[in-house]
């Protein structure tokens, strides 16, 4: 069963993220950068960084 939920690095702390929110994942140099969009539809999506390379994140959110 997977999780609703995945969870990433970002300054150094554990930040999780609602899958169903992620709009894109994509390596940038560097680490990974997650798309996810705004609670509001007025708002822009949101754009993390994470040092964390893009296979473990992708490991992590289809977990």
């Amino acid at each position: 069963m997977t999780s609703e939920f995945f969870s990433v690095m970002i300054d150094d702390k554990p930040v999780r993220f609602e899958k169903k929110r992620i709009l894109e994942i994509q390596p940038y140099t560097g680490g990974t950068s997650i798309i996810m969009e705004a609670s509001h539809t007025s708002e822009e999506p949101l754009i993390y960084f994470t040092p964390d390379e893009y296979e473990a994140v992708m490991r992590s959110y289809l977990g």
